[in-house]
């Protein structure tokens, strides 16, 4: 280490003679001195916030470089998923999709659970699609009803859940890149005990709940009217439950998305951005159950932080991808045809980054049908049904329309 010159220091003792060419006089209550005295005072306080400053950056720096190891390190890489490919949808520079998932993989239990069960593949228990707009304007939030027919590329006609049992993440992506027109940009997976861990590390969360129910077979939870507190097993009994609803699926999906919202607005909350230890907790909680694609690591994820900055809860757009008739597949099961006139209306939306005037749209619509939008006629038992794994031989539904999109 090179050592520092040495530097002549002032004697103590006496003080130096005053200079008599000075402006004013240097003795105690004169013009000068208090000059002097408050420019000395000025540059201590100046030399004490720059030394504040510079350990406030250190540790900072220090702190986020934690948590981007921590991200990195206990995140799962989703093998084998190119979302590079050039022949996909292209969206504008800048613009972000992602693909988000909630499996029914049980973790470390998978195996007793599908053997018990007596269930097949992995299946995507909720699946929503993010759209962040270039200008960060706000995130729009869109679920994707799992019982939607559609033609799953390569397979033939089927529900949109039965995608990932198929073909993996990779046809899943590809599904809704031919549903939208548009751009998967990542893609992130939370199995059942990965969301429980998240409410849990977040402390809570709380939503306002429109309607009491119980949910449950064995050791029902009740949820009242009103504002409730969700976490652990109890969030996770919240947002699974569809057989107390009249219609099923909707409300299933409208408590998903309550969830959500209520987990965006209390991660940037005060209480939770001004608690370091919260965020590390939640950090640390969440990404051992986290599939993402190879390029969602800590440095994207931390400039699309900067870019979101200003993001507040009333940016963030939540709705349900538009549902056509009820219909009976040759199979036998039940299925929810799309709405062609407003699935062509939001592909023309997101290509030209006009989501905002495609909700303006949805709730003049709903207003106008009061609020019957979309809603089935007849509720739907939440038991899996026997042809969920043999989409590809259950043919055109009923009474749709044979191609179904």
């Amino acid at each position: 280490m090179t050592e520092e010159p040495y530097r002549a220091r002032r004697a103590s003792g006496a003080a130096p003679a005053p200079d008599p060419h000075a402006e004013g006089e240097a003795e105690s209550g004169q013009p000068g001195g208090r000059r002097r005295r408050g420019w000395k005072i000025a540059g201590i306080a100046a030399a004490v916030l720059a030394v504040l400053l510079v350990i406030a950056v250190v540790v900072s720096f220090s702190y986020l470089r934690n948590l981007q190891t921590t991200f990195d390190e206990n995140r799962n890489v989703i093998d084998g998923l190119d979302l590079e490919d050039d022949s996909a949808y292209r969206t504008p520079e800048g613009t972000i999709n992602m693909l988000l998932m909630g499996t029914d993989s049980r973790g470390d239990d998978e195996d007793d659970y599908r053997d018990a069960t007596g269930e097949g593949s992995e299946r995507s228990d909720t699946m929503m699609f993010v759209h962040i707009p270039e200008d960060r304007s706000g995130v729009y939030v869109m679920s994707i009803m799992r019982d939607l027919w559609v033609e799953v590329p390569g397979e033939g006609m089927g529900r949109v859940n039965t995608a990932l049992g198929l073909g993996g993440y990779e046809l899943a992506v590809d599904l809704v890149e031919e549903m939208l027109y548009t751009h998967i940009d990542h893609v992130a997976v939370v199995d059942f005990e990965g969301f429980s861990d998240l409410t849990e590390a977040l402390g809570g969360v709380y939503v306002d709940n429109p309607h009491s129910f119980s949910a449950g077979q064995r050791n029902p939870a009740f949820y009242p009217e009103g504002t409730i507190r969700l976490e652990g097993s109890n969030a996770l009994r919240y947002v699974r439950e569809r057989q107390s609803f009249p219609t099923g699926d909707y409300v299933r999906v409208e408590n998903q998305q309550r969830v959500v919202r209520a987990i965006i607005e209390r991660f940037l909350s005060a209480e939770t951005l001004s608690n370091p230890q919260r965020i590390h907790s939640v950090v640390e909680g969440m990404t051992p159950y986290l599939d993402v694609d190879e390029a969602l690591n800590a440095e994207s994820v931390a400039g699309y932080a900067v870019g979101m900055r200003d993001v507040r809860g009333s940016d963030i757009h939540m709705f349900t991808m538009p549902g056509g008739e009820h219909a009976t597949t040759s199979g036998g099961a039940q299925v929810i045809m799309p709405d062609e006139e407003m699935m062509s209306l939001l592909r023309t939306s997101l290509a030209q980054e006009n989501m905002g005037g495609f909700m303006d749209y949805i709730e003049l619509v709903e207003e106008q049908e009061n609020g019957e939008f979309g809603v089935p006629d007849e509720a739907e038992d939440d038991e899996p049904d026997e042809d969920d794994g043999e989409n590809a031989e259950a043919g055109a539904a009923g009474s749709a329309p044979a191609g179904g999109r």
